[in-house]
């Protein structure tokens, strides 16, 4: 059978206008057997490729375009020459791979590279250079219908003739998508875009019969095509899995090292003499392990935790306790019934997957140290495969038409004021603006001929692979070259990385560990560094936060904010409403806290507080028993679907697998006719199956496995220790690691309300980081925006190597710092300990004028405030005109003397606009009229339920949400000087003030505050502007 061979798709970057499923499909459809896919220079779509000829029952053959000399890098450009290069076995697949790889190398020539060495490979060419160097086996003429003008000399060549097929794209009017793929990656509008940069018509995937008609001037090309097509032997790049190698003592096996350690650290772990259960664990757990060739893997894992000072292995990997033996998680899979079996069983067909958290300032250094003792010739990163987004669709097709910016915003201005969830959402398949019209010059309802082509072009780029991008911590590691198994390119910033994203490297069966960067561990490492500074050290060995009654109080009541993975408002607020903060409900919580899962979080906790309940079924009551007849976790639809429905564990794992991706709905169905049809052959009712899908369902999107909770609730635990019992090292730390969910605003605010004295930077005392002393906490010089690490760092050295700064003058002379540098220590207020004679002005001129004399200089820039997202404000406070509605700020910020209004409101000015926050007062204050117009507090609004209240705030966070009738609403978090409290705008209230949500200023608020189950919210009706 005759199988198209040139064949491009979207993985072809800014090129190809046809998914691999869409061709795969198409083919199918149209007859063909096989198909091939040659994207250019490229191998990225090879793993969506298989996976959807395996669909389609297509023999796959693959390949790539390798276009080289002038324009090889601009896809569209008509290149100096190509070549199609066909993997025949394994080896010429892993020929394309290291020529794919070396493609970058200085002085890579694919012509010599190509005459050189050709084993494996079948290599179709038009380049007529190439075809006159190139040894005869294996090398062919290439016969396109769009290179129909070179087809006499071609034959002319001496070369057997290679009918190919090329394609393009579906059909003709897909050469639009094309025209603005192209724009896009060139930089270009469309119409700039030239009839040859384009694919000619002919590119189209057509029926056996018309390919074979299109060359009936050189049959004997069509019959190469058959031959080579039944030639192939090469169809997947998996072999089996492959590991990485340990390197242990000589002589010792990889087995026998891995069960000596285990042993070890379990002693460590449990004690010594340990107890049957455990040791019946461990044993199985190592036959297991042993069997499947795992122990490699298990123990170059425990060698790269042993690097990091501090870590967090996670996922399923939890439930092992060899992994927990071995150091590489911290949670005790026994005591709490972990289910190993999710992890790793005798029947699962794919490799474990072992994630380890990290502190996020160590992964760097710690990824570089990994590849570095491998060898960078068998380590890679893992790619993310950067797509374009659904949000971001429109506002680059209309650019790409050459719609001015200020038009497109205005477009989406428009829609938004229409209730639209999101711009791209107004473009439908249909090629309609939907209701919303289109904004034009003269702002008209009626879309004109651009809008209406961008209105149906838009939709079709969601999706497409444009570039690769860095996976935040996956890494390869193999045994020999990994170019014999993966091309390798290197990004913008000279990291080596895989040509395929982690699913992709998972089918070929490279695994990959996970090395991710986590603030909170950097959180506990600093403030439990802080404390032993201060002479109050934390004692690891012997610390039982799960034991502590005052951290499960915290937890229980919700006072979370800093603590990680239970500080965002919906975990709050579910804390609340059960009242529940001991380690096994904390799991259960930040496991069942997920987006459609909302129905079911309301049961439980109606169960949770004492409604009865019958099992959905007797078959799976007791699986489900822990959490109260809710399925919580990702190993819960595992084991209901092999309890109820019969399904055996790997049918059941694919279940799990398919729920999170985004088609899962129209490739779950066929499991879920084998779920009703093995249900009712044990009797269970419609009605029962129907629920427990629906339940099944509901963990579409994401959804955690116990383990990985347990995991991050143990992090949980210490973090909120921590902030029970050493408050300020704990915020400060929080402040310092820039992390959270919260602005550094927010978490500066909490502090104040935990009764901290938040203080300013001070050349004097500070450190580079946030430090926490007693009921005190003092920002750091490296928390000052525009200053810079670097500097920061001189100054606090020079200041520990020599001493402290006696003066202005004593600093400019020991710490070189420029024109910029002065201006954010003055600003923050860190020189305000210094020269105590001179005003905050007279020691910024001070000091200027020693940096004019010898201090380097550079151009005075512009200077943004570090984290939680705020823009610098310089701006924001001038917003309130004198004599406004709330009139001119006059309150004195406390403890600042004799400070006049307005010398406090240029002090919390240049707060804001170099540490991101103001520090002895919220910013609020600055209003005291719009405080005074208020008629509550936040922290007075649980004595107000089921009253219309009105409340000054300012905006934390906010997370949208689309109802099920597709009407866009807000969550949204605010806070006043006395508390953070959450609030709600229902779709009506959100399409009249969502554009005030987006200011960063203060707003008054009015609304009903309720009360759900001991959690208080307010249903906000207005927002209004202040000033």
């Amino acid at each position: 059978m005759i199988a198209p061979l040139l064949v491009t798709s979207t993985y072809s970057f800014h090129f190809g206008a046809a998914s691999p499923k869409a061709l795969a499909r198409r083919a199918k459809s149209l007859g063909y057997e096989a198909l091939g896919l040659s994207d250019r220079n490229g191998l990225y779509g090879i793993p969506a490729f298989l996976e959807a000829c395996s669909a389609e029952g297509l023999s796959p053959i693959v390949g790539t375009e390798l276009v080289y000399g002038p324009g090889a890098d601009a896809a569209a450009v008509a290149p100096g020459g190509r070549a199609l290069l066909v993997a025949m076995d394994e080896s010429g697949f892993s020929r394309i791979c290291r020529i794919l790889s070396a493609r970058s190398d200085p002085g890579f020539d694919a012509r010599a590279e190509l005459s050189r060495d050709s084993r494996g490979l079948s290599v179709a060419t038009d380049d007529p250079v190439l075809l006159a160097a190139a040894g005869s086996e294996g090398f062919y003429a290439l016969l396109s219908p769009c290179n129909r003008p070179l087809w006499r000399g071609l034959l002319r060549s001496g070369r057997r003739p290679l009918a190919v097929g090329e394609v393009r794209f579906l059909g003709p009017e897909d050469r639009a998508l094309q025209r603005l793929l192209i724009a896009i990656g060139s930089g270009k509008t469309v119409a700039e875009v030239g009839e040859g940069e384009l694919s000619g018509p002919d590119a189209v995937l057509s029926d056996p019969a018309a390919f074979e008609a299109a060359y009936s001037a050189a049959p004997s090309a069509v019959a190469e095509n058959l031959a080579l097509a039944g030639r192939v032997s090469f169809r997947t790049p998996f072999t089996g899995f492959v590991f990485p190698r340990y390197s242990g003592a000589p002589g010792e096996s990889s087995a026998a090292a891995l069960r000596r350690l285990v042993y070890e650290g379990a002693a460590g772990r449990y004690g010594d003499g340990l107890d049957a259960p455990v040791r019946g664990r461990i044993e199985r757990e190592l036959g297991i392990i042993e069997s499947k060739g795992f122990c490699d893997y298990f123990l170059v894992v425990r060698d790269i935790v042993r690097k990091a000072s501090r870590t967090c292995g996670r996922g399923s990997a939890a439930a092992s306790v060899v992994s927990y033996a071995l150091g590489i998680t911290d949670v005790d899979p026994i005591r709490h019934g972990l289910y190993f079996d999710r992890f790793l069983n005798p029947g699962r067909e794919d490799p474990p997957d072992i994630d380890v958290d990290f502190a996020w300032d160590e992964r760097d250094d710690l990824l570089a140290s990994v590849i570095a003792d491998y060898g960078e010739a068998r380590a890679a990163r893992v790619s993310n495969h950067v797509c374009f987004q659904e949000r971001s669709a429109l506002r680059e097709t209309a650019r790409a038409f050459g719609i001015p910016d200020g038009e497109i915003s205005a477009y989406e201005r428009r829609l938004a004021s229409r209730g639209k969830p999101e711009a791209a959402g107004a473009v439908g398949d249909s090629g309609t603006v939907g209701d919303s019209g289109a904004v034009g010059d003269s702002g008209a309802d009626e879309p004109d001929d651009d809008w209406r082509e961008i209105a149906r072009l838009a939709p079709r780029l969601a999706g497409i692979p444009r570039h690769l991008g860095v996976h935040s911590g996956g890494v390869i590691l193999v045994p020999g070259d990994i170019t014999d198994r993966v091309p390798i390119e290197r990004s913008g910033s000279g990291i080596r990385v895989t040509a395929w994203e982690k699913d992709g490297v998972e089918a070929a069966g490279l695994v990959k560990i996970d090395l991710l960067g986590n603030r909170s561990l950097a959180v506990v490492r600093d403030a439990l560094a802080n404390a032993s500074d201060n002479g109050e050290p934390v004692d690891e060995r012997s610390w039982r936060p799960l034991d502590d009654p005052a951290t499960v109080r915290l937890l229980a009541e919700g006072d979370t904010m800093g603590v990680f993975y239970v500080e965002s408002p919906a975990m709050r607020l579910l804390q609340r409403k059960t009242r529940r903060g001991d380690f096994e409900h904390l799991v259960i919580h930040s496991s069942i806290i997920r987006p459609a899962a909302n129905r079911y979080i309301n049961e439980y906790i109606d169960r949770l507080g004492g409604k009865e309940y019958e099992p959905l079924h007797p078959l799976i009551g007791d699986i489900l028993a822990e959490s109260y007849g809710i399925m919580c976790y990702q190993e819960d639809v595992c084991k209901v679907a092999v309890a109820l429905a019969g399904f055996t564990p790997s049918e059941a794992d694919k279940i799990r697998k398919i729920l999170s991706k985004r088609d899962f709905a129209e490739r779950l169905v066929s499991y879920r006719e084998k779920f009703y049809s093995g249900a009712r052959g044990k009797g269970v009712p419609d009605a029962t199956i129907g629920e427990v899908w629906a339940m099944i369902e509901s963990f579409s999107g994401y959804s955690f496995v116990k383990a990985h909770s347990a995991s991050y609730a143990m992090l949980s635990f210490r973090s909120a220790y921590l902030r029970r019992h050493r408050p300020a090292e704990f915020m400060a730390a929080v402040i310092s690691n820039r992390g959270g969910y919260y602005s550094t605003l927010a978490y500066a605010s909490e502090a104040r309300r935990m009764g901290l004295s938040v203080l300013p930077p001070d050349v004097g005392e500070s450190a580079l980081r946030c430090r926490g002393r007693g009921r005190e906490l003092r920002f750091g010089l490296g928390m000052i925006g525009s200053l810079g690490e670097a500097r920061a760092k001189a100054i606090v050295d020079e200041r520990r190597a020599r001493g402290p700064y006696l003066d202005i003058d004593d600093l400019a002379r020991r710490v070189r710092m420029d024109r910029v540098d002065a201006e954010a220590l003055a600003g923050a207020g860190a020189l305000d300990s210094l020269s105590p004679m001179l005003s905050r002005a007279g020691k910024l001129m001070r000091l200027l004028s020693a940096c004019e004399d010898g201090g380097a200089r550079r151009p005075v820039g512009g200077s943004s405030a570090p984290g939680g997202g705020f823009p610098a404000q310089g701006e924001l406070f001038a917003a309130e005109p004198a004599g406004s509605r709330f009139g001119s700020p006059g309150a004195r910020a406390p403890g600042a003397g004799g400070e006049s209004p307005e010398g406090a409101r240029r002090r919390l000015e240049a707060q804001m606009r170099y540490l991101g926050t103001t520090l002895d007062v919220h910013p609020l204050t600055l209003w005291p009229r719009a405080l005074s117009a208020r008629r509550a507090l936040g922290r007075d609004l649980p004595a107000l339920v089921g009253r219309r209240v009105s409340l000054v705030g300012w905006p934390i966070t906010a997370k949208p949400v689309v109802t099920a009738g597709g009407q866009a609403m807000e969550f949204v978090s605010f806070e006043d000087e006395t508390a953070l409290y959450e609030t709600v705008l229902f779709p009506a209230a959100f399409a009249r003030h969502r554009h005030l949500l987006y200011e960063q200023r203060p707003l008054l608020l009015r609304g009903i505050v309720e009360e759900d189950r001991g959690a208080v919210t307010v249903t906000l009706e207005s927002l209004e502007k202040i000033g």
